[in-house]
This record gives structure tokens, sequence and C-alpha cells, in this order.
């Protein structure tokens, strides 16, 4: 045997035929690229991960010896490996540092040895991700060394991610004091939340958490047999605003800041198109007019003071480009009198028709209300109250009684979905941390198809700005928030987000980009473990981090029932006619 700095190299006796090794549970491969053998160490045992095998003398082997090579007992084949820890008292330690004396001998792993090594740091947590494909010994964690940081959930289309997912989250709602909000893109995870498959096939939609411990909301109108909710465009807040706006910031910012904050003292008036500070008279208008700037002057100068008096209902979103236009273009001309300064108001007109373009796309109105309307609060116009009762309807609050809330996303434009959600995100993380440690429940956030919206946004200077969702990953531990990533594409997620990741469930990925992603993010994925990655059967995956003690190679748990992410159904084609809609190729059609 050979000792080099963690790399093992052991003899293989020739009448092994470094296949298979006999001990009293039965047989054992031994000669498997990725398997485990544990070294005698006395009073512990090392544990030693094979990874690759060779003939020490090609040419001396396959020389005709009439036997002879045999009876000499010359041990000519080689196992080479790489020492990954020690068992001791029934404790698996990862470890890389120590080394087995010279000249012990090596043994294939009993089950409870294999147990112990590959069943995680908690082998008898709450938490079941799967079975290890070898040895189909179940891998569990514990809630806190798999929540208490971030998780990431890769893979291609296809290969388990949100079955995983959701068989996870079905294992977590059932605890009594669990909070899981879940960002479901496309409308899928509402099923996996039913009672069970079985069910579902007879017709029972029943949900399989007690009432009220389950919401689902649909952002947008109406669907899947949920309420509709319309997101508020004031409740977003300056930051959430500025996030959907996107304004540059040495000009368009502050004025952008001004018409936020004093939206709750002006009136729209739809007819004309303007606003107005006494609800009868609107003087504040967007198009550089050259008539009535005094008027305008006058009633910019009164909110500059503080002398507003608030109204009783939020404005529509189109005062805001009045306010933005009036309060950066109004200038005394060179005869000292008031103009609307077109050089000036060409330093706004892109932000303007930003919200011009925003509040006239239908999409957009689809989801975000536009249109102003009464305040949370009878006769207080007060945007931090706005915004802490939208992040209290989404995210919950200490006197919510739902254990999962489903927030559908599938109604939001994917062009608009970075703007939405980031503005969501932005909220969200200025309300949870100006609330302060300990003031908020401890929540998973899962974040499905993160590819989507966790990505640097251009801002209005053409420069990537750092969004919200970067700070949650990287203080929210500290706020009780972990996060649940899930995304085919990681090369196109903030590598801020990942690298804040402490355990990964990498299933198939085949893209070089994204590979390079996992080997530069994660810390415990070495060369060998994401070559693996791209050779990964369809439901297997790859788990790295602190939730296990090793990387391990698992098949995936299973949800029951699964959420409604299952491949197209093209063997109907051959059916020669279309299958009865409540067969079971279309009896997820029409799930509520």
């Amino acid at each position: 045997m050979q000792i080099d700095a963690g790399q093992i190299t052991l003899n293989l006796l020739d009448h092994h035929r470094g296949q298979m090794a006999s001990h009293y549970q039965g047989v054992t491969p031994v000669g498997e690229v990725g398997g485990l053998l544990v070294i005698d160490g006395g009073y512990r045992l090392f544990v030693m991960k094979i990874s690759g095998l060779n003939f020490s003398e090609p040419k001396e082997i396959h020389r005709p010896t009439n036997g002879k090579q045999s009876e000499n007992g010359q041990p000519l084949r080689h196992l080479h490996g790489t020492l990954i820890g020690w068992i001791e008292a029934g404790q698996f330690v990862p470890d890389n540092l120590v080394s087995p004396p010279l000249g012990a001998e090596a043994f294939p792993l009993t089950a409870n040895e294999s147990q112990i090594v590959l069943g995680g740091p908690e082998p008898n947590g709450p938490i079941k991700l799967g079975t290890e494909y070898k040895t189909g010994n179940s891998v569990k964690t514990g809630l806190n060394r798999l929540l208490a940081q971030h998780i990431a959930v890769l893979g291609s289309s296809g290969q388990g991610k949100s079955c995983f997912t959701a068989a996870v989250l079905q294992q977590l709602a059932d605890m009594p004091n669990s909070r899981i909000v879940i960002f479901d893109i496309n409308g899928e995870y509402d099923r996996a939340f039913r009672k069970s498959e079985s069910a579902i096939s007879e017709g029972d939609f029943t949900c399989r958490l007690s009432e009220g411990a389950y919401q689902h909301t649909v952002i947008g109108e109406d669907a899947d047999g949920a309420q509709g909710y319309r997101i508020p465009y004031y409740a977003l807040g300056r930051q959430g605003l500025n996030r959907l706006l996107l304004p540059s910031e040495k000009t368009q910012r502050p004025a952008l800041s001004f018409a936020i904050d004093n939206l709750k003292y002006v009136h729209w008036h739809q007819a004309e198109q303007g606003a107005s500070l006494d609800g009868q008279n609107p003087v504040l208008f967007d198009d550089c007019r050259q008539n009535g700037a005094t008027d305008a002057n006058h009633a910019i100068n009164i909110l500059r003071e503080r002398q507003g008096q608030a109204a009783q209902s939020w404005p529509h979103m189109s005062a805001l480009s009045a306010l933005v236009a009036e309060s950066h273009s109004l200038a005394p001309n060179n005869r000292g009198t008031i103009e609307r300064n077109g050089f000036q108001y060409g330093n706004v007109s892109p932000l303007i028709t930003r919200i011009h373009r925003l509040v006239e796309d239908e999409m957009l109105r689809a989801v975000v209300d536009v249109s102003g309307g009464p305040p949370v609060k009878v006769g207080n116009l007060d945007m931090r109250a706005e915004g802490e009762h939208l992040v209290d309807r989404i995210f919950g609050s200490v006197n919510t009684q739902w254990r999962v809330h489903v927030v559908n996303l599938r109604q939001v434009p994917q062009d608009l979905m970075p703007l939405v959600l980031g503005s969501m995100l932005e909220l969200y993380s200025q309300v949870l941390f100006r609330r302060g440690q300990g003031k908020n429940p401890a929540t998973l956030l899962v974040l499905e198809e993160a590819h989507h919206y966790l990505r640097p946004v251009p801002d209005g200077d053409s420069g990537s700005s750092s969004l919200a969702y970067e700070r949650l990953a990287k203080e929210g531990r500290k706020f009780g928030l972990a996060l649940w990533l899930s995304t085919q594409r990681p090369s196109e997620v903030s590598p801020t987000v990942l690298s804040q990741c402490n355990t990964w469930v990498s299933f198939r990925l085949t893209s070089e980009q994204d590979l390079r992603v996992i080997s530069s993010a994660c810390e415990w994925a070495d060369k060998r473990e994401v070559s693996r990655i791209a050779g990964l059967p369809r439901q297997h995956a790859i788990v790295m981090g602190g939730t296990v003690a090793l990387p391990t190679c698992i098949r995936a748990q299973n949800s029951d029932p699964t959420p409604k992410s299952e491949d197209g159904r093209f063997d109907s084609w051959n059916l020669g006619e279309e299958p009865p809609i409540n067969s079971p190729l279309t009896k997820n059609k029409n799930l509520i």
C-alpha cells in the first residue's frame, strides 16, 4: 500500500479478481469507481473513496506463465482512492488530513457503516432527501442543518427538480409550526398539496393540510380556483418603485424620490391627464407644456415646503410622471419668469416614458394595480403601512395562521418578471431588516425558476445594480429567512446568491457554463464530482454541502401527489382519438 498526502493506493490480491469481496452480510463490489472501502486503523476505521484502478505491470500480467503468476501471490491490481474521513464510536468524521497505518488491510463497508457514512450527519433527522443510489440507505437530515442556510436545487428541465422540491416541502408542511412561501412561476405546486395521488384520481382534490393551514394566491386575475390579487403599485414603496422603474442615479432617481414622497398629496384627473393639490384644478403635467408654469411652480413649492394636505386615496400611477416632470423641469429663465425648461425635461423624459409604458401595458396592469385606491388605514396615506400590509399578505406575519402559501405567478409576463418580483423582494427585504432580528417568524422562501428574476438587472445608467435578493441571501439568515433556489440555468443566477448556498442538490446538467458555475461557487464540488453531474440518470442527484458528510448520489424522494409538471402525453397521438377528459392522460387539465 502507498500513502501520498491523502491519496491511497491499495494492493488487490490477484485471486480476488478485483471484482467482489465476500463477508458475513454477503458480497460487495470492491473495484467500482466511486465506491467506498474502510481501512483498519485500530480504534477507528478510515474511509476511502475509490477513484480508479489499474494493473501494476500490464506486460507481466498478460504474459503466458502457466499459472506461475498466481502461485507467487504477487498483487498486480491496484486500487487508487482518496481518504475522506474516519468512523469512530458510531460517528463519521470528514477529514482528509489523517493517514492510516502503512500495511493495514481494507474491507468493504457493512450496511451499518454505509448508513453512518452516507446517511448524513443526522441519519435520524426528520427530513428524508432520498436513498443512496448504491446501497439504498436513506439519506436524512435535520431541520437546522438543511434550512439554517440556503439551498440550491439545480438541473435541466424534466430531471426531477420540482418533484424533489415538492417531496421535501410536503414533509416540512406537515410540521405544526412551519412557514413556507412558494413563488410558483408556472402554477404547478398547488397540486402537490392535495391529499394524495390516488385521491386525485378519484376526483378528490381536498388539501392535505388542515383548514386554514394552506393558502393559494394568484397574482393577477382569479384562476385555478384561487382568488386573484393585484399588487397595488404604491405598496411597493420607494425601493420597490425604484426597482420597477429603474431610474438613472444622477438625475432621474432624485426626481422619482421626490415624486414618491409627495404622491399622497396629489389628486389625479384622468380627463385632463394632470394632477392637482386641491382635487379640482390640475396644474401638474408631464408633457412640458409652456402655459401654466407659474401655477405648477407654486404647487411644487408647496410640496417642497411640506405644506401639502394629504388626499383621501392614492392617485393613479400616472401622477408619478407629472411630479417627476414638474419637479425637475421648472426653472427661471433669463427674463426672471418661471418656465418649463426643455433641456432639463429631457433628462427625465426617459423615466416619464417608462412610467407611461408600464401604465399602458395591459399585461402589467393584470398583475399590478396602477389605478390607485383607498389606503389600508382609513384617512392615512402611509406608504410604509401599505408596504408592511403587502409583506404580511404575501410572506405572512406573526399572526398568520397558514403554514404554506403558494403564490401563483403564472400570469406575470416573463419580460416583466425581474421587475415585478424584484420590486416585491426589494420591499420584503426593507420590511424584514427594518423589523429587526427576532421579530420575524422563521420562513422558508422557495424561489422556483430563479434564473428568470435572480439575475443582475441594468439600472438607468446601464450598469448592473445590486438587488435586494443578494442582501437577503447574505444577511437574511440572521433574520430567520432561508432561501430555496430552484433553477435550470445556474449560470444565469446571481453569483452572489449562489455563493451563499450551504446545500447543493444537482440533478443532470450538461452545459459547460453551468458546470463551471457549480465548480466555482460550491466549495464541496471537486472535478470528479462535477464531471458526474452530466451523466446522472433521471431523478438522481448529487447532494453536496453541509447537509451530507460527503458528496452523495441519491435517488430523489418521490412526492405524493406530484406537482403539475409532468411530461407531455405524446403517446396519446397514437390512440386514434382524443382521450376522454377524465382519463389519466387528461385528468390534470381541470385540476383546481
